[in-house]
This record gives structure tokens, C-alpha cells and sequence, in this order.
């Protein structure tokens, strides 16, 4: 196409290649469009997505389970030793046969399964109605993918203003197949500012960031003065961007009681928040600004309700997508793991509380009663340059059935300088959403 160029292609074994590449499971990523080359069932397929219409990237990276392989030689060696004893106090073969053979049997099973995993990773990218899927077979090419994934963020990013509607167009509530939603934009409003839309594609990375182990310990007192300082920055930010993601992390694609929102914040009351939800119809979309006690949401175009009393749980969930409910699990939980973590050449901290105590479980779940027997860990990761928070996932157990919630949230742009004035009123940067 014209003014189109390649960029990388993904092999499921080879990983990350500078050249575009035919055979099976590539994956090949140009300025405009996604190509993967695959085979089913004997017939060699290819899918071409534009670059606009993809909605998110998602890793599902699978390792090996190095307990299996520690597991199997343990059982190797004493099936060895069990069959070596039995002979030499016994002499019968049958016997030694049986006490050495069981042990032998499971430590090869245990040895199969960790050289040969029962499924492979992959990179799934989402567009409306179509999930693409690129296998992961190999530690170069898991590694890779990250890399891929980051690249494909800042891509859309780019080719995304190039497919919005003039900002005077309106913009009905929509409905769509079940997709992941990846860099919301709200067309209602004026084409964004770049520097925010910068932050909106961190954002989008830094949810699906791989944190590494550094290679130096950190100290328990060094770890509660770190988190003191994040509390204490934290707090005294002005404006921020943020994404949240509530999400049943037992299913590839966002289905049915699942939310995205994105939102920036002014202090001490400006919001403009994005929301996506799935229904059993779809995806449907919701946007608001919230100033003070104004309040303004977009129905086809900008409204002003007269009662704004009628939307109390939209302005309550406001104050919930702040990073406050975080400050509360740093303040009153106590650290049960952490580490420093490297990611893209910054050092971060990972602080680990499980379970959360009651308190920190009413902050997060914005319900000052949580019911019995739902449980919760969390884990935030806190910048050691600047002390400010930059992500965090919860995880809430049902304890009765196991079902699981994942919350992830990520914040960007802290002390921006933007502006949330009332729709129509174009001062400073805009709307990231």
C-alpha cells in the first residue's frame, strides 16, 4: 500500500526478525496492517487486520514448570534407590520391579510434562468480532512478544486520529461484539492533545509490561520507607491519567460483567471518564465529565441533566477510579512478598499484601462491608525514581466456588499539565478517551 512499510514479524519459534518471512505461525506487523501466515487443518491461511481496527494485544505467556522437573529427578532417584534396596535384600526382580518401577514411571511423567508443556503461549490481538492468534512456542519468542505488543501500542496509536469522525459529529451509544477494547478515544470531543495521548498509550503498555527481577535485594526497611514516600508523593499529585480493567482472568475475551475505564483527574473534583462495558448484547460505551457538582454526559451529544442527583453512581464510581483505594492498601497492609523489578531500563518496586485485610478489601472494593468470604491480594509496583504509584493488580477469590475478579489499574501523567473544562469549551490539552 502506499506509505506503507514493514516493521517486524514475529516467528512462534524464532521470536522477534528483522525481515518479512512466509511459512507457518508468522506473525508480520507493517505501519498499516497485521498479517499472520498459519495452517489449519492442512490448509494454509492468512489474515490481514488493519491497523485500525484492532481494539487490544493481549500475552498469554506460558513457562515451564520447573517443580516438575525438580519433582521428576526426586522421584528418579529414589525409584533408583527403592529398586536397588529391594534386590539387594530381597533378590527377587519382581518385587524390586514394582517398589523402583511406580517411583520411575511418575518421575518420567513428571520429566515429559516439563520438557513438553501441555499448551503454548500466545500473543492475541482483538478487533472487533475476531481474535487473532499467534502461538508462542519458545522462550525468544515469549520474550519477544512484549516487545511485538509495545510496538503494535504505539502504531495504533499513531493510525488511530487518522480513523476518527470530525469532532462536531455525533456519537451515539455503541454496541459491539465481544472485543477487548485497546486506546479508547472519544470522538465527541477535540482531537487529543499529544502529550496525553502519549500517556493513554504508557497506559496501555504498562498494563501488559513484563516486570523482571533485578538482580540486587532490597531490604525490608527500605521497602517501608519506599512505600511511605509513594503514599506521600502519591497524595500530593494534582492530575493523573489512569486506566482500570475488572476482568474474569479465566477467559481470552471480555465478556459480560466486565468494564474498562479510562479517566483523567484534576484535582480536587475534575473527571472526564470513558467506561466500556459488556452486556449480554455487547459492548456498550458510556462517557461523562464531572466538575464540582456539574455533571455532563453524552447521549448522541452533550447534555446537561437538569437532575444530576439521577447519576449518583456515576459520580461515586468517579472517586473510585482514583489511586486512593491503592494509598489505603499501602497505609494499612503489611508487606507479605516484595522485590525490585526492572522494566524497559527503569527499577520499580513490587510490593506484594495477601490477603487484604478488611479495610484495605472495603477501599478496593468500594463496599465498607465486604461480603464473608471473599478474599483479595494485591500487588503494586511504585517507581523508584519518582516514589509514585504506577500499577496495581488485585485479585478477588469468591471462596465459596473460586471464582476470581482481576483488577488492574495503571497511572500515568502525574502533575500533567491538562485541563477538564465543560464539553464544548476548548481550553488546554484534550481528551485522551
Amino acid at each position: 500500500m502506499p506509505g506503507e512499510r514493514f516493521e517486524l514479524a514475529l516467528d512462534s519459534r524464532a521470536g522477534a526478525i528483522n525481515s518479512s518471512a512466509v511459512g507457518e505461525d508468522k506473525l508480520t506487523v507493517t505501519t498499516r496492517r497485521v498479517i499472520r501466515l498459519g495452517l489449519q487443518g492442512g490448509v494454509r491461511t492468512t489474515t490481514i487486520v488493519p491497523l485500525d481496527r484492532l481494539t487490544a494485544v493481549e500475552i498469554s505467556d506460558v513457562e515451564r514448570d520447573t517443580s516438575r522437573l525438580a519433582n521428576g529427578l526426586i522421584a528418579l532417584v529414589v525409584g533408583a534407590a527403592l529398586g536397588w534396596g529391594s534386590w539387594v535384600i530381597f533378590s527377587v526382580a519382581l518385587i524390586s520391579f514394582v517398589l523402583g518401577g511406580v517411583p520411575i514411571l511418575v518421575a518420567f511423567f513428571l520429566i515429559a510434562g516439563f520438557a513438553f508443556p501441555d499448551e503454548d503461549g500466545a500473543l492475541l490481538l482483538y478487533a472487533n468480532g475476531l481474535t487473532l492468534r499467534q502461538p508462542l512456542r519458545s522462550s525468544e519468542s515469549r520474550r519477544d512478544a512484549y516487545f511485538v505488543a509495545r510496538r503494535l501500542y504505539e502504531l495504533m496509536a499513531v493510525v488511530a486520529p487518522a480513523t476518527e469522525v470530525p469532532a462536531t459529529a455525533p456519537e451515539p451509544q455503541e454496541t459491539l461484539g465481544h472485543a477487548a477494547p485497546g486506546l479508547l478515544v472519544d470522538q465527541s470531543l477535540p482531537p487529543a492533545n499529544a502529550g496525553v495521548t502519549g500517556a493513554a498509550s504508557n497506559l496501555a503498555s504498562v498494563l501488559t509490561s513484563r516486570f523482571d527481577p533485578a538482580a540486587e535485594p532490597i531490604g525490608f526497611t527500605d521497602v517501608t520507607e519506599c512505600v511511605a514516600r509513594c503514599v506521600a508523593a502519591t497524595e500530593r499529585a494534582t492530575s493523573y491519567v489512569s486506566r482500570q480493567i475488572i476482568r474474569d482472568p479465566a477467559s481470552e475475551d471480555f465478556r459480560e460483567g466486565d468494564y474498562v475505564w479510562d479517566m483523567e483527574f484534576v484535582a480536587p473534583d475534575r473527571f472526564r471518564v470513558s467506561q466500556t462495558g459488556w452486556a449480554s448484547s455487547g459492548e456498550v460505551r458510556e462517557r461523562w465529565v464531572s466538575i464540582g457538582r456539574d455533571f455532563y454526559r453524552l447521549a448522541g451529544t452533550w447534555q446537561k441533566p437538569e437532575d444530576p442527583s439521577r447519576f449518583g453512581v456515576e459520580r461515586q464510581l468517579n472517586s473510585h477510579l482514583t489511586v486512593v483505594k491503592y494509598l489505603d492498601v499501602l497505609r494499612e497492609g503489611y508487606p507479605t512478598g516484595y522485590a525490585l523489578n526492572v522494566s524497559d531500563g527503569k527499577q520499580y518496586l513490587q510490593v506484594r499484601y495477601e490477603p487484604l485485610g478488611r479495610e484495605s478489601l472495603a477501599s478496593v472494593l468500594a463496599n465498607p462491608s465486604p461480603p464473608q468470604g471473599v478474599l483479595g491480594a494485591a500487588t503494586i509496583w511504585i517507581d523508584c525514581e519518582t516514589d509514585l504509584l504506577t500499577k496495581a493488580e488485585v485479585r478477588i477469590t469468591e471462596n465459596g466456588n473460586e471464582r476470581q475478579l482481576l483488577f488492574q489499574q495503571a497511572f500515568a501523567s502525574y502533575d500533567g499539565e491538562f485541563a477538564i473544562e465543560p464539553p464544548g469549551i476548548a481550553t488546554g490539552p484534550e481528551s485522551i478517551n
